[in-house]
């Protein structure tokens, strides 16, 4: 059961009556997008008629070459319970609209040659599910963890990526009983549908190809889902353009904080959502202690969170959505399209790559001057190595950089960099590697700043 107020707003959609909820992210885009779809004066595309049993969290849009698929990233049910494999992530509402919709061919074309899933698209979905939620493949890309076994997945199927995105990894069997048995699970993302064990007219399926599909009497051919491995599709039957271990196009996320890190042993134990849904709260236990995030989405897309630790302690963040992400999992590194910003220092061979510390400004400058002193710099050093150092040794070990919670701009990217702040390989991070790094970074800022009228311009987009 979702926790949404519905605002029940009844439009003339398609030439008939349809019911038309509110969606949690009503931006530009989304307004957009619900102007063109109802003011379609055609009937919808077969490929739509699973998408409509969602109103409360699908929005489509077609033209004569794709079916456009819009949500907020957020199902109509509980999210996270039941994970044993969890990497600290929460659900947050996303913006999947407009030119950020997924775009799925109406009239999809067999490949040549079809592309496994076992040894490709560890990056992005591979489907989208009726009510709006990406498919993830369920291997990860470390190329032979399925998640599902792992622990990783709710009690739907689902997570939380590491751009806080939610999405499945698996069939969503629970939608099968608003569809039932004649309409797809999901639509692959080249263009042909999921169906779930049988056949729409409800025979068992037989002579199914390697990415579990086959063709039908009428030549129609279409995917089928399974209670294990590959769980949806296996790769894709259809044409598909690939791009940085991903299918292009695909919607970006828009995360708040930095990428966060497994926390061995937890298990979730609820989820909360508040009727207005701007408030959330997952629990979870660990070590025989409960723990709990409390966060709250703001209008202005900022999102305050506060952490209670299994030892009764507590922290807050805030941060804001906005900077784009292909969400997900971890992506592989060097991965095509895929800019992480703001985590470390700049690439050099990326012009456009802003430096560590201006994405970082605003939580280091503690005087307000608009500029970082050296001062404020090394201030910040010993906050985040003060707060790993968990047992005054001097040191931050990898597993100390790992558990332990920081509310410092620097621990994500402690994290995220481990190994390239520790320079003599020794397995741990001394206050004067951090120190070090923290200078490289800091200086490289400074003579930016200096030739700060000699930097080339972004390029306009003025006519």
């Amino acid at each position: 059961m979702r926790f949404l107020s519905v605002l029940g707003i009844l439009v003339s959609v398609l030439g008939g009556a349809r019911g038309v909820q509110a969606h949690l992210i009503e931006d530009a885009d989304y307004q957009e997008m619900k102007r063109q779809a109802v003011a379609h004066q055609d009937a919808p595309p077969r490929a739509a008629e699973p998408f409509l049993k969602f109103p409360e969290s699908a929005l489509v849009n077609w033209d004569e070459s794709y079916l456009y698929v819009g949500s907020d990233g957020m199902p109509a049910h509980p999210m996270m319970v039941g994970i044993t494999a969890w990497q600290q992530q929460v659900p947050l509402p996303q913006s999947y609209y407009g030119k950020n919709a997924w775009s799925i061919p109406l009239h999809p074309v067999p490949a040549a040659e079809g592309i496994s899933a076992k040894t490709n698209f560890f990056r992005g979905a591979i489907a989208v599910a009726a009510n709006g939620i990406p498919i993830f493949n369920p291997i990860k890309n470390d190329g032979k963890t399925d998640t599902f076994l792992a622990g990783e997945l709710d009690q739907y199927g689902g997570h939380a990526g590491r751009a806080d995105d939610y999405h499945y990894h698996v069939a969503p069997w629970h939608l099968s009983e608003k569809l039932g048995p004649n309409l797809p699970l999901a639509l692959a993302l080249d263009g042909y549908p999921i169906y779930g064990l049988n056949e729409p007219d409800g025979s068992p399926t037989t002579g199914l190809d390697s990415f579990h599909g086959h063709t039908n009497a009428m030549g129609d051919y279409h995917y089928h889902a399974s209670r294990s491995y590959p769980y949806i599709n296996g790769g894709f039957h259809g044409q598909v353009s690939v791009q940085g271990g991903g299918v292009d196009p695909q919607p970006n996320a828009t995360p708040v904080r930095e990428a966060t890190a497994p926390l061995p042993g937890a298990k979730i134990t609820g989820f909360e959502a508040s009727p207005d849904q701007n408030k959330y709260r997952i629990e979870y236990e660990h070590g025989g202690k409960k723990g709990s995030v409390a966060y709250q989405v703001f209008g202005n897309r900022q999102v305050q969170f506060t952490f209670t630790q299994p030892d009764g302690t507590t922290r807050e963040q805030t941060g804001v959505q906005g900077r784009p992400s292909r969400g997900g999992d971890r992506p592989p590194e060097g991965s095509k399209g895929d800019p992480k910003e703001g985590r470390g220092p700049p690439r050099e061979n990326d012009p456009n790559r802003k430096p560590w510390i201006e994405n970082h400004l605003s939580e280091m400058d503690s005087d307000r001057n608009g500029k970082l002193s050296q001062e404020e710099m090394m201030a910040e050093v010993k906050k985040v190595f003060e707060g790993y150092d968990g047992n005054d040794d001097g040191k931050i070990t990898e597993k100390e950089a790992n558990e332990r919670g920081v509310h410092s701009a620097m621990a994500g990217f402690i994290r995220q960099h481990f190994a390239e702040v520790d320079v003599d390989r020794d397995g741990a991070v001394s206050l004067q590697e951090l120190k070090d790094t923290a200078m490289r970074m800091w200086e490289k800022y400074i003579g930016e700043s200096d030739r700060g009228s000699k930097r080339t311009a972004p390029p306009s987009h003025q006519p």
